[in-house]
């Protein structure tokens, strides 16, 4: 036996590997049914919730159609309600921006305001000199009017003083001097 070539793998190794796959078939077909096995009690459970669930609807509404119909406006109010969420969203960033223009406005208003108010109080400074002017003035045209009348009353004493000395030839005399 021994002049002959060996080919493969010894009886030993064959039976070892043979034991492995048995080993490995056996352990994947156990895991294969405790995957079956927890996947039907998933489902057990899945299906008596669905039944408790389908029991209290039946209880509580009366039917699975009300509840259905119930599930239905719901989900349309929610989506109703998230669209005016959005509309609401959407109007107070355009508020924010109006806000926003009203403060600059307002801002360019109060410095307008305080300039109009710088111009107003020079105005009035303006006004009350021109006042005093006035009242000086007028003052003066009452004084000068006061002169004017006393010359006026003068310059007609003079006129008939002279006037009565021109009627009387002998009253006429050369100034002192």
């Amino acid at each position: 036996m021994r002049n002959q070539a060996v080919h493969g793998l010894s009886v030993n190794a064959k039976t070892l590997i043979a034991i492995l796959i048995f080993v490995n078939v056996g352990f994947a077909a156990k895991m294969l049914n405790k995957y079956y096995t927890m996947k039907e009690a998933g489902y057990v459970r899945e299906k008596t919730f669905q039944e408790q669930l389908a029991q209290r609807v039946m209880k509580s509404f009366g039917s699975v159609e009300e509840l259905n119909r119930m599930v239905n406006d719901i989900t349309r109010q929610k989506e109703e309600a998230e669209r005016i969420a959005a509309s609401f969203k959407e109007q107070g960033e355009q508020l924010k921006e109006v806000n926003n223009k009203i403060e600059d406005t307002k801002t360019k208003l109060e410095a307008e305001k305080a300039l109009l108010q710088k111009e107003i109080w020079g105005l009035e400074d303006s006004l009350s000199l021109a006042r005093k002017t006035l009242s000086s003035k007028d003052l003066s045209i009452q004084e000068l009017m006061k002169n004017l009348e006393t010359t006026e009353k003068e310059n007609v004493a003079l006129r008939k003083r002279l006037g009565e000395q021109a009627k009387t030839p002998e009253g006429w005399s050369l100034p002192h001097q």
